[in-house]
């Protein structure tokens, strides 16, 4: 096998078609996700609708599958509907979705996302080499509240049989085989492009979307990338400190406030202010790890090569060793200070942000009130999305039995509510 790249007229995908990436996770989703987010304004001026507001299309596109995203979170069916209706009313654009949660459905959920979207959607699956892969998937389950050790998590998932249901989950999540053949069983493999990413072609992935896109080569590489936006790896040291956070904060706290306060706040201030230096160790495999994920890799890159499936890149990459040591993992003992400095920062950050918009929906109800128009007792007490949902309902109240605007009041506040669902629901995505 070799490298392959097709020529932009190749990847062309027809007008009108539906692109939906589908991940893996850790392959450039995230840098993606940002970069069509961004310039989606300007995408669409180039033929490309990228819908919705925020950063991806988890919320609905997992709503499919029957799942929400994190430990107490139910799906979202209306964002499902929602997300159609604005694909559906698209005419003459191409369409781009995607999460990098959509790779873990189950054939009947595949069979669903082909039934939704039509027979114009093209699947994209994009992937990296399995066993540099690993260190980085761990990380991002820690992101999701986790806290085992990296060593205990690789040896049960690299294990025959996992003992734990939520281990073979993560297993099947990171076979890149059967998630390959499973797409392409239901969608058939002419409508499905593998995308193998790797540092030694750094501008394959975009350039790929581009083609595919139609979209001028360079284009979503004018979209800025800071270290949160890219979703870069932790160091050993950096993913410590979260690992420790989640051992104190899990069994106590709700996954909305471990996703406002910890996830965005103090990891994601830390991923995106900051560059791993010297004090910080770099995540390696030890050498039994990266024998056994080697061997799982070589079928991984059978399965693909004869799955049918347009391939842009190397299939050989998702096999090429990868440095390992022999000694035995340990846990830091220490954490850089300027690591710590900056998870801290943004926690209090996050807090502050939180209670200016608080204050500024508090005020909002004083001005109703002093009108003769109340929230109740609690608005001393409320949180503020507890307000500006009160907010938005009493004014919607208003404006439907009037048809209109009757002051110019409402007006104002019917903005100000629906600015901060948006901002609001960009936080939540952004924050994925």
């Amino acid at each position: 096998m070799t490298t392959n790249r097709p020529s932009p007229h190749d990847l062309l995908l027809p007008e009108r078609s539906r692109l939906l990436h589908i991940g893996l996770m850790k392959t450039g989703t995230t840098s993606l996700q940002h970069a069509a987010s961004v310039l989606r304004d300007e995408l669409l001026e180039r033929g490309v609708r990228y819908p919705g507001t925020g950063l991806n299309h988890r919320t609905a596109l997992t709503a499919v599958m029957g799942r929400g995203w994190g430990w107490d979170s139910a799906p979202n069916p209306a964002a499902w509907e929602t997300l159609r209706a604005e694909i559906d009313a698209e005419t003459s654009r191409r369409v781009w979705v995607g999460h990098e949660l959509v790779s873990e459905a189950e054939e009947t959920d595949v069979e669903a996302y082909r039934d939704g979207l039509g027979d114009r959607t093209h699947v994209v699956v994009t992937l990296r080499n399995y066993a540099a892969m690993l260190p980085s998937a761990w990380q991002q389950i820690m992101k999701g509240g986790r806290h085992r050790t990296f060593e205990s998590w690789l040896r049960g998932h690299l294990s025959a049989k996992p003992n734990l249901e939520r281990t073979r989950l993560e297993q099947e999540r990171l076979d890149q085989g059967a998630v390959v053949r499973r797409w392409a069983q239901v969608f058939g493999p002419e409508n499905v492009t593998v995308v193998v990413v790797d540092k030694s072609t750094p501008n394959l992935l975009f350039e790929a979307f581009e083609d595919m896109l139609g979209l001028d080569r360079g284009f979503l590489s004018t979209a800025e990338q800071d270290g949160f936006a890219s979703n870069r790896g932790m160091s050993a040291e950096e993913a410590e400190l979260l690992r420790a956070i989640n051992v104190e904060l899990r069994d106590e706290i709700s996954w909305p406030d471990y996703r406002r306060w910890v996830r965005t706040g103090a990891a994601g201030t830390m991923l995106a202010q900051r560059s791993p230096g010297e004090h910080d160790t770099r995540l390696v495999l030890p050498t039994w790890a990266a024998e056994k994920a080697a061997r799982r890799a070589a079928r991984f890159v059978e399965e693909i090569d004869t799955s049918g499936v347009r391939v842009v890149g190397d299939l050989a990459l998702l096999n090429q060793p990868v440095p390992h040591t022999d000694e035995p993992l340990t846990e830091p003992t220490s954490v850089p200070v300027d690591a710590a400095a900056q998870a801290v920062l943004g926690a209090v950050r996050q807090a502050q942000a939180e209670r200016e918009r608080a204050e500024y929906y508090r005020e909002r109800l004083r001005i109703w009130a002093e009108s003769g128009r109340t929230y109740g007792p609690r608005v001393g007490k409320a949180s503020g999305r507890e307000l500006a949902v009160a907010l938005a309902q009493r004014v919607r109240r208003r404006l439907a039995g009037a048809g209109r605007p009757s002051r110019v009041d409402d007006a104002e506040n019917l903005g100000a509510v629906e600015q901060y669902e948006a901002d609001a629901l960009r936080r939540e995505e952004e924050s994925q």
